[in-house]
């Protein structure tokens, strides 16, 4: 069968069965899922209201979850039932994106679940509560007037203080010296975001009782992270180096949110097998730069070529269109529509990525644009930690393809068009974040960047992410130490020290961190398989109709789309 007749018998069946279709499910089994789906996903809604408004869900502004001890228990016993329910159904009986709807909404409340129990994030992980009372979500966009993006402020701002307390007590006393003192930093930078840049946000509210309201209960949050600041400090003699999950929670998070079940030795085999891969490629790619120089020198010579920093985010904008522009040349995928990403400076009050895309929720009512954040040094840095934070023209050539075109963006657009309300708000990180990182290195492989230069940019990327999951596997398993880990950033993905020491940091609260690379091998695998099935049945494999099928299923966890495109007798994922 040709994958182009594939492909389009995929997605008749995506346009009928989506379970918010309009059209009467065709059997008893689809209707029965329809229904359960919607129910499932309505609870976790409910149960989470801070991300559901960010989804673009704004009955749900002004609202916190229910965080306390009744709250919790009462969550809990609600995912074991939804599983329960979920259980009952014969997936095999669904058709293809209902039973990535099942296997979507399993992985969510399972990781749910782990996170609470076997993790026990809301009792480790001071950072856990602070999303939760963030009120960035009504400043950035304007997806309601600004009298009622500030009442959800406001909402959140009044009942923030007891959620904060509350959690609070909640806490160990002993808790990990790197996830301490990371939520220690953000939290004073919450307080000081919310004094400062949240409340010039609602400055020009034409009501002054209105501002006057809103300015009381900033204050009053504010306030509330000042305390839970200082009791947070108040732990620090108390902390520990007891961040490690085990080999056994390792696996089961990486099973339970994303859906591999691989074991430690085949992981390992799988990270050095591609470490090693980028590093001899990375050796050629500097040889042929400069045959009689180091690899390190070449490395250090192509991270010198930086712009100004006052050229960055023109230079970003080029390399967004002249992306674009290629991507539509090449035909590597289907663009939906004609959306496009501004690149901006990052806001003051969310600047805490160097670079990030933040796209609107998929259930905006409004068309609301993308913004490709880069954010600027800050100033008051030293003027040699300034040059060194702005990136090297190569590494920003291919933040942009992560990020934009054919990265984040462009999956966003593909999101937006999934006929299913699971799916476009549900999924596995290793799916997005996968997809973005495998388009770094399909942009060499089919010549939408080129040149040896760009080739040690993308290089470096993908070796810090091979790092990256070497670390994480080492941390969490007790085979590393984080000064080890420190090392190996600096020698194998030559990261400068302090960047070195927040990559071994990040990897003791952030174990999932290795999904970059685990998605972008399992893509490669699953397009290779496609590849070969296709030619098997005597068709011929293009990579735009392979991509629009991948995309078609939204972030579901990488087995469920591998299932949809090679069928359950493909097995899971890397398992070879």
């Amino acid at each position: 069968m040709r994958i182009a007749r594939f492909v389009s018998i995929l997605l008749a069946i995506l346009a009928v069965s989506a379970s918010v279709s309009t059209a009467s499910p065709v059997s008893p089994a689809e209707a029965r899922f329809a229904a359960l789906s919607d129910e499932i996903f309505d609870g976790i809604m409910a149960r989470r209201p801070t991300w559901a408004a960010r989804l673009g869900l704004h009955a749900f502004d002004g609202q916190l979850p229910d965080h306390s001890p009744q709250g919790v228990a009462a969550t809990l016993s609600w995912i074991d039932e939804s599983l329960g329910r979920l259980d009952t159904v014969d997936s095999g009986a669904l058709p293809a994106l209902q039973r990535a709807e099942h296997a979507t909404l399993r992985a969510n409340l399972s990781a749910w679940a782990f996170d609470w129990r076997e993790r026990s994030t809301l009792a480790r992980d001071p950072r856990a509560l602070l999303s939760a009372v963030s009120v960035a979500g009504t400043m950035t966009r304007d997806y309601a007037a600004l009298h009622v993006r500030a009442r959800a402020a406001q909402g959140i701002a009044d009942a923030a203080p007891s959620f904060l307390q509350e959690g609070e007590a909640r806490l160990e006393r002993a808790l990990p010296k790197t996830v301490l003192e990371t939520a220690i930093a953000q939290t004073r930078g919450t307080a000081a975001f919310v004094r400062g840049d949240v409340q010039a946000a609602f400055a020009e509210l034409p009501s002054e009782v209105e501002r006057t309201l809103l300015q009381e209960s900033l204050e009053g949050l504010a306030a509330a992270l000042d305390t839970y600041a200082l009791a947070l400090e108040g732990r620090r003699n108390a902390a520990n180096s007891n961040f490690r999950l085990g080999d056994q929670r390792f696996l089961g998070l990486l099973e339970r949110a994303h859906g591999f079940t691989l074991s430690l030795d085949r992981l390992e085999a799988l990270f050095e097998a591609d470490l090693a891969r980028n590093s001899a490629a990375l050796a050629e790619a500097a040889h042929a730069i400069d045959p009689n120089a180091s690899v390190a020198d070449v490395v250090a010579r192509v991270l010198a070529n930086r712009p100004a920093a006052s050229e960055v985010l023109s230079l970003a904008t080029a390399q967004a269109a002249q992306l674009e522009a290629r991507v539509r040349t090449l035909d590597l995928v289907t663009i939906p529509s004609d959306d496009r990403v501004a690149v901006v400076e990052t806001p003051p009050y969310l600047r805490f990525n160097m670079a990030f895309l933040n796209a609107p929720g998929p259930f905006e009512a409004r068309s609301m644009p993308s913004f490709y954040y880069i954010t600027p040094p800050n100033p008051a840095w030293p003027i040699e930690q300034q040059q060194a934070y702005i990136p090297a023209t190569n590494d920003l050539l291919f933040i942009t393809v992560h990020e934009a075109w054919p990265g984040h963006f462009l999956q966003s657009l593909h999101r937006k068009q999934v006929p299913s309300r699971i799916l476009r708000a549900l999924g596995s990180s290793a799916t997005s974040e996968g997809w973005a990182h495998y388009t770094e290195e399909l942009a060499m492989e089919t010549g939408l960047t080129q040149g040896p230069e760009a080739r040690v940019g993308q290089l470096l990327n993908a070796l810090l992410r091979d790092v990256r999951c070497l670390s994480a596997l080492g941390l969490h398993t007790g085979r590393m130490s984080v000064e080890r880990s420190e090392r190996l950033f600096r020698r194998l993905a030559y990261q400068d020290p302090a960047n070195a020491r927040q990559q071994a940091w990040r990897g003791t609260f952030d174990p999932m961190y290795l999904i970059y690379t685990l998605g972008k091998l399992a893509i490669y695998e699953m397009r290779e398989d496609v590849r070969a099935k296709t030619e098997a049945e005597g068709g011929t494999f293009h990579l735009r109709e392979f991509h629009d099928a991948f995309l078609s299923f939204g972030n579901a966890p990488l087995p469920a789309i591998r299932a949809a495109l090679l069928g359950p007798e493909a097995g899971p994922p890397l398992v070879r």
